[in-house]
C-alpha cells in the first residue's frame, strides 16, 4: 500500500483507468495551469513584500521607537513563532477542507494582521501582530505547493514549484527597490497600510478565479460536479482512476507523516528545513540592520538587501533548469554548502566597499534562497495525496523553528560582543546541518520514494 501511495503512475485494476497524475503528464498544459501558476506566484509575491517590509523597515521603526537594534531580535522572531503554527494548521486545513481553501484563509489572515500591523502603538502590539501575520505567511507557501504540483505533469513540478516560490525573492526585491524611491520616505506604518489593502484585492482575485485541486476533488468528491468542469477544463484524454486513501483515522494527521516507513523521510526532511530556514530568516530579517550596525550606511545596507534579493530571483530562473537535468536533491545540497560559503565569504566582505559587499550578498541570494526553492520538490515527491499539505505544512512549521532561532541567536551574538563577521560565520552552521540530513535523506528513503 506504501508503494502504491507514493507512486504517481499506478494503473487501476484492469486497465480501464488510470491515475490522474498520468493523464496529466501525457496532456498538453491548459490555460488553467498556466492560471494556477500566476496566481500563486502573485500570492508569493506579495507575500515576499509584506514578509519583508519590517526588516527593511527596522531602522525607521527603531529611531521613531528609539529601539536599539537588539530589541529587533524578538520583533523579528515573532513572525517565525507564527509560521509555525501556520504552516501547520494551514497545512492541515489544506488536506481537510482544499488546497484552495486553505490558500484563501491564509490570505485572509495576512491582510488582517497586516492592517493590524499599521495601527500598532508599541512593541507588544506589534509582536501580536506578527505573529498573527506570520500564521498567515506559514500557510502560504504549504498551500500553493500543493495545489500547483497537483496541477501540473511530473516533469516540470520541481521547476513550477521553484518559480511559484520565486515570487517570495521578486516580493522582497520589489520591496527594496521601492525603499530606495521616494516610497521609502513614507512614513513606516502607512506603507504597511498600503499593503494589508493589496493583500485584500489580492484575496478577492484567489476566490473569484482559483480552482481547486482536481487531485484532491478525486479524492475527496470524485463525482462532484466541480471535478467535472474542472477535468473538462484540462481536456484529458482518459478517465481518472479513483485515488486510494489512508485510513480516516489518518487523513491529514501528523501521526500519518510516521506511519508506512515514513518516519525516517520525514525526520531528515525537517532537519534539511530547519537549517536551511535559519539561514534564510538570517538574511531577511538581519541583512539592513546588522550592515548598518557593521557601518554601512542606511542607502548601502538597502542597496545590499536589493542585491541579495536579486541573487535569489536569478537562483529561482536558473536552478530549477539543473534541477530538470540532474537529480533535484543533489541540486539542492550543492546549493546549500555553496550558501554556507557565501556566508562566511560576507564576513570578510562587509570590512570592505559596498561592491564586494553587494557581490557577495548577492552569491548569498542565489545560493541561500535558491535552495530555500528547491526544498519542496522531495517533500511533494516523498508524501502521497491525501497527506501531501499536512507533510509540507509540516517540514514548513518545523523549518521555521530554524527562523526562530536565527534572528534571536544573532541578537544574543551581538549583544555577547561578537562581530557582524563572526555572526555570519556563525549562520553556515545550521546550513551544514540541512546538507547532511539532505544526503542521508537521498541515500535512504528520498531514493525509495522516488523509485
Amino acid at each position: 500500500m506504501a508503494e502504491a501511495l507514493l507512486s504517481d503512475d499506478v494503473v487501476a485494476a484492469g486497465g480501464s483507468a488510470t491515475s490522474l497524475q498520468a493523464l496529466i503528464d501525457r496532456a498538453p498544459i491548459r490555460a488553467v495551469q498556466v492560471r494556477v501558476v500566476l496566481l500563486c506566484a502573485l500570492v508569493t509575491f506579495v507575500e515576499g513584500v509584506d514578509l519583508n517590509l519590517i526588516p527593511l523597515l527596522a531602522p525607521a521603526i527603531a529611531k521613531d521607537w528609539a529601539l536599539p537594534s537588539a530589541a529587533f531580535g524578538a520583533i523579528f522572531s515573532s513572525g517565525p513563532i507564527g509560521l509555525i503554527l501556520g504552516g501547520l494548521g494551514i497545512g492541515w486545513l489544506a488536506d481537510r477542507l482544499g488546497r484552495r481553501n486553505a490558500l484563501i484563509a491564509a490570505m485572509v489572515l495576512m491582510t488582517l494582521a497586516t492592517l493590524a500591523t499599521a495601527l500598532a502603538r508599541t512593541v507588544p502590539e506589534l509582536l501580536v501582530c506578527r505573529i498573527l501575520t506570520g500564521i498567515g505567511f506559514g500557510g502560504v507557501v504549504p498551500a500553493a505547493a500543493a495545489l500547483v504540483s497537483e496541477f501540473l505533469p511530473t516533469r516540470t513540478r520541481a521547476s513550477v514549484v521553484a518559480f511559484v516560490i520565486l515570487g517570495q525573492s521578486a516580493g522582497g526585491l520589489a520591496a527594496a527597490l521601492a525603499m530606495q524611491t521616494w516610497i521609502g520616505t513614507l512614513d513606516w506604518q502607512l506603507l504597511i497600510l498600503y499593503m494589508g489593502i493589496a493583500c485584500g484585492l489580492v484575496t478577492l482575485l484567489l476566490l473569484a478565479t482559483l480552482p481547486e485541486s482536481p487531485r484532491y476533488l478525486l479524492l475527496r468528491d470524485p463525482a462532484g460536479a466541480r471535478l467535472a468542469l474542472l477535468l473538462a477544463r484540462l481536456r484529458l484524454t482518459g478517465t481518472p482512476a479513483p485515488e486510494a486513501e489512508r485510513g480516516a483515522q489518518d487523513h491529514g494527521r501528523l501521526v500519518a507523516l510516521f506511519t508506512d516507513g515514513r518516519w525516517l523521510g520525514t525526520a531528515l526532511l525537517w532537519a534539511t528545513f530547519i537549517g536551511v530556514c535559519a539561514a534564510v530568516s538570517f538574511f531577511t530579517s538581519w541583512l539592513t540592520l546588522i550592515l548598518t550596525y557593521a557601518g554601512k550606511s542606511n542607502l548601502e545596507a538597502v542597496r545590499a538587501s536589493s542585491a541579495y534579493w536579486a541573487g535569489g530571483i536569478v537562483s529561482g530562473l536558473f536552478l530549477p533548469l539543473f534541477a530538470l537535468r540532474w537529480n533535484v536533491n543533489l541540486v539542492l545540497m550543492a546549493s546549500i554548502l555553496a550558501a554556507a560559503l557565501s556566508s562566511v565569504l560576507l564576513g570578510f566582505a562587509i570590512g570592505d566597499g559596498i561592491g564586494l559587499t553587494m557581490a557577495v550578498a548577492f552569491a548569498c541570494g542565489m545560493f541561500a534562497s535558491g535552495a530555500f526553492y528547491l526544498l519542496y520538490p522531495p517533500a511533494v515527491r516523498f508524501y502521497p495525496t491525501d497527506i501531501r499539505s499536512t507533510g509540507i505544512g509540516a517540514a514548513v512549521a518545523f523549518g521555521r523553528i530554524g527562523n526562530v532561532l536565527s534572528p534571536l541567536a544573532a541578537s544574543l551574538l551581538l549583544e555577547a560582543g561578537f562581530s557582524p563577521a563572526m555572526v555570519f560565520g556563525a549562520m553556515a552552521l545550521p546550513l551544514l546541518l540541512s546538507a547532511t540530513g539532505l544526503a542521508i535523506f537521498h541515500l535512504g528513503p528520498g531514493r525509495k520514494a522516488g523509485e
